[in-house]
């Protein structure tokens, strides 16, 4: 019998038609080289509309071969040989074989088979997990990512529900059917992401806001608070972005915790929670609030519980009522019901519409109810409110969808960010959470936001014992500079305190530096989130993703790839009583540099290093370009006209700048724009070319003023910007360069310049004048002991000559640079550091002949030695 196949008018959900090979009962369609849709139905029908988890089909079909007689159907992509035998019924480990083929490697694949090695995909919240353990003890249930060792992963979309034309949703069909989606990849993961992304849609990029400081606290603030809260981040000169209400902006009748006064609504749930209505006791007026917040470049966020529907207390339950042509003669609460369109239409335009017209510019998603519709049981109610509040803000105007809430599922990838929720307070939770952010990338939510510094404490430790441990707190930090959001958060407990002013040194400088640094790399972040949709790698990636040959990508999950060309390993550990934490880091092969390009490390090797508070692990790519923002940054509300091209050791490298509008939808239809940067260092010269600005999009710059940063350099001969030699300045002024000795770097200030012309820099050196590999790190070192030193010298006397001035080499050898003739600077560098280097090999024998004691003679000579 012919089979017949149901047709939908969403564009891009059918398949194209010479992909398709449908026989019968089963149909089969070529997506890609390395995937295959599989659909047997029992009555011959097939489904063509959009799903919950794919909605694209008409793909670029691949090139594939078909072989088929009377029993058997084969078709190989080159990549996968599929074979299936011909009135088999429904699929099974007799009727069907997948043979997968990459470098090498050959797996076959039945249905049925179980996964041995799937790599982790990600889970709902972290509510209550102290690392993934919860307080019962039960471990944290992990879903399956789409990626696995075993080489293959099988997606089986027979039970997802459907999406219509408007977006909403449809039921599952009737009758008994397959519809599974086989990728086959050995270990390309990054294929197979791109392969599901293809199907399933991009990680859409959030507004450039979202890269921010976010300030969150469970707090019932005042508008005049918050006022003094926003005053004192000025005053401390620390830059915020987004301010987030949690629970205590509305009204709360009936809320309570505390143990016999909790009461329940007419629905049964938790009396408080659902709220629309601004307190007027702590916001008499909410929009001239939120006018104030606008009028400082703050986003605002409130939180929603909408379970208990609308009660008649709220200001617009009449309009709500009115909208559903609701009975009020009774005051009878308005039921929830996330599916029905009617309710859902009404509540945007009635409640939370008027609210947003008012200030709100997204919504904080707290669903914590039960789990699934009631009237489609079977679909979540986190993936569906997720994706009816990312595509309604959509539909208004031009701005990008943004919503904050927990993981629903496959396919809640298109709808960020994610909020994981209330963890415990330990360093457990702390080390837990870079495995878990990198791990959802294998689903590619790549967007999770943590509450930085952990929620809430063990239930066990008594409340006078309950305080943030500072070190814990500036650690978190650190993590959450190179994490998807950073944004902190906590319990309401009046003595949790996470202003970054509230905590004394060295913490509290550890706390800013954190800040001030995740605004620095604001430009190579976004870019990132650039790459996550282009590439749908998401920016906070495993190790096994560049490295999948190696086992230790696999062994070390609290490391992870930050974008393409920064390794992150954040320090999850107290330190010690040397005032230092051993973190062992695996390298992959070949040369790696720290932040400040003072080390270079021989990769394929384990890393066993020590680092103080103010330190993080951070290793990045030979040749690697990083673009940075300039200090000083208040905001993201708009990018500065000066932009940092910080360039690190090595023979050759690449970057590629991204610009937008940072809040609209225009970078899906091509409003953007890029230039390519391209780093090549030799003997004698080092160049950085920067290629005009590509593309367009409003609000795109004239000029740009860029500053070339040469890291870990010598002093060059001469610096020329296309072909004209520029001055030495012993200042930082546009049209110079200078040698700045605290970094042995040199910048290149070139004013501003147009965007759509080329620009070439060249640093000429003569390689006798170069610097000893090694020689900042050496210099820090040295600075550093030095001031140890100085605490605990204990004798009238001075110190030794020697170890004074090796203690401030950076400057001794900026006197040396800057004072004196341009022709013999080069020479005076090169004397200036030799001298250095003599002292620094003398340094502990220095310190030995002094009468100080023993102990402080092998801490000096153990720091000069890290």
């Amino acid at each position: 019998m012919e089979a017949t196949t149901e047709r939908r008018r969403s564009t891009g959900a059918a398949a194209r038609p010479e992909a398709i090979i449908e026989r019968g009962e089963v149909r089969f369609t070529v997506l890609t080289p390395r995937l295959v849709r599989l659909e047997w139905s029992g009555d011959g029908r097939f489904r063509d509309s959009r799903t919950q988890v794919v909605v694209h089909r008409a793909l670029e079909v691949p090139p594939f071969g078909l072989a088929e007689d009377e029993r058997f159907i084969e078709i190989d992509t080159g990549v996968l040989r599929l074979r299936y035998e011909k009135g088999g019924g429904r699929f099974a480990a007799d009727n069907l074989a997948i043979l997968v083929r990459h470098e090498g490697v050959q797996v076959t694949w039945n249905p049925g088979d179980a996964q041995k090695a799937n790599l982790g995909g990600t889970y709902r919240t972290l509510d209550r997990y102290d690392g993934d353990t919860w307080q019962d003890g039960s471990t944290l249930p992990l879903e399956e990512g789409l990626i696995a060792r075993d080489g293959w992963h099988v997606v089986d979309d027979t039970h997802g529900f459907g999406l219509d034309d408007d977006g909403w949703v449809e039921e599952r069909p009737d009758g008994d059917r397959q519809d599974l989606y086989f990728f086959g990849y050995g270990r390309d993961y990054r294929a197979a992401l791109g392969d599901f992304a293809a199907i399933a849609g991009p990680q859409p990029m959030p507004p450039r806001f979202v890269f921010g400081y976010w300030w969150s606290r469970y707090w019932n603030y005042s508008d005049e608070e918050l006022r003094t809260l926003g005053a004192r981040f000025e005053k401390e000169r620390i830059p915020l972005d987004v301010l987030v209400l949690d629970m205590d902006w509305h009204t709360t009748p009936g809320l309570s915790l505390r143990p016999g006064h909790e009461q329940n609504d007419v629905f049964g749930e938790a009396s408080g929670w659902t709220g629309y209505t601004f307190n007027r006791s702590l916001f008499p007026e909410p929009a001239a609030f939120m006018r104030w917040a606008h009028g400082q470049n703050l986003r605002v966020t409130l939180n929603l519980h909408p379970a208990s529907g609308v009660m008649p207390h709220e200001e617009n339950y009449g309009a709500m009522a009115k909208a559903l042509s609701w009975d009020t003669s009774t005051h009878a609460p308005i039921p929830f019901e996330g599916t029905s369109q009617p309710y859902m239409r009404a509540l945007f335009d009635t409640i939370l519409r008027p609210l947003e017209k008012q200030g709100v510019d997204f919504w904080w998603l707290d669903w914590q109810q039960w789990p699934e519709s009631k009237a489609h049981p079977g679909l979540s109610n986190t993936w569906w409110l997720n994706h009816v509040f990312f595509t309604e803000m959509q539909r208004d105007g031009d701005r990008r969808g943004l919503i904050y809430h927990r993981w629903g599922g496959l396919g809640n990838h298109r709808y960020p960010i994610g909020f994981s929720g209330d963890s415990v307070i330990s360093w457990t939770s702390l080390a837990y959470q870079p495995h878990f952010t990198a791990m959802a990338s294998n689903v590619l939510y790549g967007y999770w936001s943590h509450d930085i510094g952990g929620h809430t404490f063990h239930k066990h430790i008594p409340r006078p014992e309950r305080h943030l441990e500072p070190e814990l707190y500036a650690r978190w930090m650190q993590l959450g500079v190179f994490s998807p959001v950073l944004r902190t958060h906590s319990a309401k407990e009046a003595s949790l305190h996470k202003e970054p002013w509230h905590f004394g040194p060295p913490y509290g400088d550890a706390i800013f530096a954190a800040i001030r640094l995740r605004y620095q790399l604001a430009p190579y972040i976004y870019a990132a989130a650039r790459q996550a949709y282009d590439t749908a790698v998401s920016i906070v990636r495993p190790m096994y993703y560049h490295w999948p040959e190696h086992e230790e990508a696999y062994a070390h999950p609290a490391q992870y790839m930050f974008g393409n060309d920064i390794l992150v390993a954040p320090v999850t550990a107290p330190v010690g009583a040397d005032g230092t934490a051993p973190f062992p880091v695996w390298l992959p092969p070949g040369k790696w540099y720290s932040r400040d390009g003072a080390e270079a490390f021989e990769g394929g090797r384990r890393v066993e290093r020590a680092y103080t508070l103010e330190e993080i692990p951070i290793f990045v790519r030979p040749g690697s370009v990083i673009p940075l923002y300039p200090e000083g940054m208040r905001d993201l509300a708009s990018v500065p006209d000066t932009l940092i091209l910080q360039v690190f050791p090595g023979a050759q490298g690449a970057t590629e700048l991204y610009d937008d509008d940072g809040a609209s939808q225009g970078y899906q239809r091509g409003e953007f724009a890029r230039t390519r940067v391209r780093n090549r260092h030799g003997d004698r010269a080092h160049r950085v070319h920067i290629d005009r600005m590509e593309g367009r999009y409003k609000g795109r710059p004239a000029k740009r003023t860029y500053v070339v940063e040469f890291l870990d350099a010598g002093i060059p001969e001469s610096v020329e910007v296309n072909g004209e030699a520029l001055p030495y300045s012993a200042e930082p002024k546009p049209g110079s360069w200078l040698f700045d000795a605290a970094w042995l770097c040199i910048r290149v200030d070139l004013g501003l310049v147009p965007v759509d012309e080329a620009q070439d820099v060249v640093a000429r050196f003569v390689p006798e004048h170069a610097a000893p590999a090694g020689l900042l790190h050496r210099m820090r070192r040295a600075a550093d002991a030095v001031r140890y030193l100085k605490q605990v010298w204990g004798d009238i006397s001075a110190l030794p000559d020697d170890v004074d001035l090796a203690g401030q080499a950076a400057r001794v050898l900026a006197y040396a640079v800057d004072e004196g003739d341009d022709e013999g600077r080069a020479a005076r560098f090169t004397a200036a550091v030799r001298a250095f280097e003599e002292r620094f090999a003398g340094l502990a024998a220095s310190v030995d002949a002094t009468p100080i004691d023993d102990a402080f003679k092998h801490a000096f000579a153990d720091r000069l030695g890290r």
